[in-house]
């Protein structure tokens, strides 16, 4: 996905979950973390970045596929941020884990998987 679909993303992303059903705060918690994951692939890989969601049971699961496989630590984004970091970004990642239940991470040689999993009752409204 090129960097100037970010935007289309946002408005497809919103469009689906009122489709489905989404709670408010919820839908916007998706759209933030989904978001994010997709800005920092296509800051840190070659383009495009692949975006698939699911239901598995009660879980919706939203997977980014990009083709950097930089290495990941396995600590990141556990840690909150200190407002003193100076070093830029470092932030996207903590975001994400405080909205998503669920963050795994696969990063190998020419491929980074991101997948995000949401509790369906959660993010449903009746």
């Amino acid at each position: 996905m090129p960097a100037a679909e970010l935007s289309g993303l946002r408005a497809t992303l919103s469009a689906w979950a009122h489709e489905h059903r989404f709670a408010a705060e919820p839908a916007d918690d998706l759209l933030v973390a989904v978001v994010e994951v997709v800005s920092n692939g296509l800051r840190h890989a070659v383009t495009p970045v692949r975006i698939r969601a699911w239901h598995q049971h009660d879980t919706l699961i939203v997977q980014c596929d990009d083709a950097a496989g930089l290495p990941v630590p396995a600590t990141a984004g556990y840690h909150r941020p200190g407002a003193n970091d100076a070093a830029p970004g470092g932030r996207g990642l903590w975001l994400v884990r405080q909205l998503a239940d669920v963050v795994l991470v696969d990063s190998v040689p020419g491929r980074t998987s991101v997948r995000l999993h949401f509790p369906h009752a959660v993010m449903h409204r009746p």
